[in-house]
Formats: C-alpha cells, structure tokens, sequence
C-alpha cells in the first residue's frame, strides 16, 4: 500500500500506522482491535515529538474501518486519558502524567513498550510502598487456609529453580495470595490490577537464576512469618525481599542513591 498523504501533499503527521497482516481488520472485535492498536503506539511513543495523531481520514483508510468504529475507540482511549480531542488542532496526546496508568489496557500496552525496564522500576517502588503493610495485615487477618495456600505457593516458587519458565507467574501468584489474605478489597483489586506489568519487572529481575536463588529464602521467611501471625516480622521481610529487585532495576536505570526510596 502506498504511503497516505495529506491535501497538502506532505506524508502524515506522526509516525504511520501499519497493520500488522497488511488487510483490513476483521469485523469480529474490530472496535477492540482499533483500541488495541492505537492504545499500544500511543504509549510506545510511535507519533512523534507534536504528540499528534494521523487525521480521521488517514486512519480510517489505514486501518480500513468506518468513521464511526474510529471514533469509537477514539472515545474509548479519550477515556483512558491517553488522548484529547479538539477543534482545528486535532487529536493530540495527553502527558503520560494524565494517563489512567492503572487501568488494565494501559497496564498491558505499557508492559510491550520499549520503556518496560522504567515502568518495572517505577511498579517495583510501588509494591515497596505498598507490598510490606499488606504482608503485616496478611499475618494478622489471614485465614488458616490462607496460610497454608502461602506456605504452598512458597513451596512451589522453590520448586522452579528447575523450571526458570514458571518463575514469574508463580511469584505473581504468591504475592497475590498474600494481597488477599490483607483482606483488603483496594489491595486485592490493585494486586490483581499489575500483574501484567508485574510479569514484565520478575522477568527483568530474574533472568539471573542465582539472583532468584538468592531472594528464595525470604520468601520462605515471609511465608513462615505469615503463617506465624508474627506480623512485625512479614513486614520486615517484605521490605527485604522487594529491595532486591528496586535495588536490580535502579542500578541499571542508573538512579541516584539520594533520589531512591
């Protein structure tokens, strides 16, 4: 297909869209598959330094769908804050400040990103907030089939020393489980919330199988202080056991001492 252009005769503004299989979309999902892949070039920062988006007409022909299916996804990415629209000076890209950086889809576009590394540092300082209070709330409300599902999934986590593939969503699954025994209904939503992203950051922070090795053990001693309703204790270990990886990632990042947590 012959690259789109303007009245004016200049190529379109931003970076061109491509599909992916060089045809239409399909009708079957066509209104998710237009968000999908707007949303995804969006934040992996693919239109340029004026943050504006193609015209309606040049994205309506590249993606080959109606005017109508366009703004539609249009509205739904204006929702995510992603993007604004206006008169005369067309659909401009918000600062990612704005964004709704917690909603699932931005999440998932943001994990596929050439910018993952950053945004795995910036989830990791998160859970450093977060993770410790909902370990100690974890060790003081936990069910006693709360507490054994923690030890299990512990046990699990040591059993993929030999199986590195299982890692991340194993320990996404351990440190989910000790979200819900918070019984906290905003710490379990935001749990399950980043795992996409979450996925991306073990990945990142455990293709060294000795550096995973090495954090082993505090999951143990998490585990153990859970079960033991030794609350103190499970915070403690929380706080040890998510350095590691802000440690990993803000040294490759290159972030000064002084400006760490």
């Amino acid at each position: 297909m012959a690259p789109i252009r303007r009245m004016d005769g200049n190529p379109p503004r931003g970076r061109r869209l491509h599909r992916r299989e060089g045809a239409p979309f399909s009708s079957r999902g066509l209104h998710d598959q237009v968000v999908n892949e707007l949303g995804m070039r969006i934040v992996r920062d693919e239109f340029g330094n004026e943050g504006l988006l193609p015209t309606e007409p040049e994205l309506v022909a590249e993606f080959g769908v109606s005017r109508n299916a366009l703004r539609e996804a249009v509205k739904v990415l204006v929702g995510k804050g992603l993007i604004e629209v206006r008169p005369k000076t067309g659909t401009r890209i918000r600062p990612k400040t704005e964004w709704n950086l917690l909603d699932r889809s931005v999440l998932d576009w943001h994990a596929s990103s050439k910018l993952r590394m950053r945004h795995a540092f910036e989830l990791v300082e998160f859970r450093l907030i977060v993770e410790p209070r909902a370990s100690f709330l974890a060790a003081k409300r936990a069910t006693k089939r709360e507490r054994v599902a923690i030890l299990e999934a512990c046990a699990r986590l040591e059993e993929c020393v030999a199986h590195p593939d299982d890692i991340a969503e194993t320990d996404i699954i351990f440190h989910n489980l000790i979200h819900a025994a918070s019984q906290n209904a905003l710490l379990i939503y935001l749990g399950n919330l980043v795992r996409s992203l979450m996925s991306v950051q073990v990945k990142l922070t455990t293709e060294n199988l000795d550096r995973f090795k090495k954090g082993l053990p505090l999951h143990r001693k998490l585990a153990e202080a859970i079960s033991d309703r030794n609350a103190a204790r499970a915070e403690a270990m929380s706080i040890a056991l998510v350095r590691m990886p802000y440690a990993d990632l803000a040294g490759r990042l290159q972030v000064k001492s002084a400006d760490r947590l």
